[in-house]
């Protein structure tokens, strides 16, 4: 069955019964989607960010019209009647008959009569009656609200209006359900930023620089997919956040210097240190996984870096014998929650739990002492995570700096440009709910002299 809505489903039930992201689902089904017509290719895609943006909301609806509970549903009905759910809720053009009619086709094929009744009877009260229902009191259940409305776990909308009130809980849950532009950093070894956005303008949409980013452009609605655009192919850009580009700058690498990456992963941040260098002294892309490392040689390739050298390595292992040398600068862009950018991956949403923060928060501290050691007097380190919750943030430098007496915040390391995005202790913060980009956290730490 090529029918988008069948794919979707396919990928869904997969992610999640397995322990796997969005993209790792997504990769498993990815030459059928491909084959797809393009209208059908943005239809599946829309579903399956769709409903995983809005699946309490629509758990809501569904709840209030059967008495089954969730346990009884299995998985596969359950995910048909989200996805008719999401058409008829959230997609004009798709018209209500349409929906159903096609999750009761798919549920007949894959369970039989009786459960596609079931879900026909479901979608039918939900379409006729989901005007009528009454969300949650914002006053009395402002957590409920919020999970409801914005479709967001109970236990989050708890903790982010505990910990940014709920004026600014509620901002930041409305624009991470609202679907992300594309932002990209400009390969200045090849060209500029204003012509890469004057190529650009012909076959995107909305398309500006970045506020803060120097090397930054984003746009929606390309032509064809990003990796398919001439510019691309031509190694004019990659893909990264601005947020992400900050990050880089704020490390601030200089050509002729020694730089290690330690968390590389597919080295968006990489190639923006090496393109801040001028190609000219050397950038160690250190990573738990070779297979990642062997993507990010491809891609340097592509965009004419050739100062930097891979190097497959558990930081939490490593040591200064593993290099023979001290470097001048140092990021660890620690694993984390991802709780910062779940307005481009709302699958994290529903497989991250309080634990995950804790477990996270443990694993972040001894990978920034860890890769402390390998930063010589006088050199800079950077901590950086994409999430705001404080556990994974301030409190990682915190407990780290009452160990390690000889580093220090550097309070003298950013640029005005984005002076508004430091806080009061010197920490680069930024938050997805203003300013078009993801929710990051930074450090910039100076190893002393002694």
């Amino acid at each position: 069955m090529k029918d988008p809505r069948y794919l979707a489903l396919k990928v869904l039930v997969d992610w999640h019964k397995k322990n796997r992201t969005l993209d790792q689902s997504l990769e498993l089904y990815s030459e059928d989607i491909s084959n797809l017509p393009k209208n059908d290719r943005s239809l599946c895609n829309a579903i399956l960010f769709g409903v995983l943006r809005q699946r309490e909301s629509m758990d809501w609806t569904i709840r209030s019209f059967t008495h089954t509970s969730f346990e009884k549903i299995d998985v596969t009905s359950l995910y048909i009647i989200r996805i008719a759910l999401f058409q008829i809720l959230h997609m004009d053009k798709i018209p209500v008959f349409a929906a159903i009619h096609t999750a009761v086709e798919i549920s007949k094929a894959l369970s039989g009569k009786r459960t596609a009744g079931f879900i026909n009877a479901v979608l039918r009260k939900a379409a006729e009656n989901d005007d009528a229902l009454s969300l949650p009191d914002k006053k009395t259940e402002p957590d409920k609200f919020l999970s409801v409305s914005y479709s967001f776990p109970l236990w989050l909308s708890k903790k982010w209006i505990h910990a940014f009130g709920f004026e600014k809980a509620e901002k930041l849950c409305r624009q991470i359900n609202t679907i992300p532009s594309i932002t990209i950093c400009c390969n200045r070894l090849k060209t500029n930023r204003q012509f890469l956005l004057e190529q650009l303008q012909l076959c995107t949409k909305n398309i500006q620089m970045t506020d803060y980013a120097a090397h930054g452009i984003c746009f929606s609605n390309p032509v064809l997919p990003v990796q398919e655009l001439e510019a691309f192919q031509l190694g004019l850009f990659h893909v990264q956040d601005e947020a992400a580009q900050i990050v880089t700058e704020y490390l601030a690498p200089e050509p002729g210097e020694t730089v290690l990456d330690s968390c590389a992963g597919f080295g968006g941040k990489t190639f923006h240190m090496a393109q801040l260098m001028d190609n000219k002294g050397l950038v160690i892309a250190a990573d738990l996984d070779p297979e990642k490392l062997e993507t990010l040689q491809m891609d340097a390739k592509r965009l004419g870096i050739h100062n930097i050298q891979t190097k497959p390595m558990d930081l939490l292992k490593a040591s200064i014998k593993d290099f023979d040398i001290y470097f001048d600068r140092v990021l660890v862009d620690a694993p984390c929650t991802g709780l910062g950018v779940l307005q481009r991956n709302p699958d994290a949403k529903w497989k991250r739990t309080p634990k995950d923060i804790e477990r996270l928060a443990a694993k972040q501290k001894k990978m920034i002492n860890a890769a402390a050691n390998l930063v010589k007097p006088g050199g800079i380190l950077v901590y950086a995570v994409c999430s705001c919750e404080k556990e994974e943030n301030e409190a990682v430098i915190h407990s780290f700096l009452d160990k390690r007496k000889d580093f220090s915040i550097d309070k003298n390391s950013h640029s005005d440009k984005y002076a508004v995005l430091i806080t009061h202790e010197g920490f680069l913060k930024t938050y997805p709910d203003s300013k078009n980009m993801d929710g990051f956290f930074a450090a910039r730490l100076i190893r002393k002299i002694k």
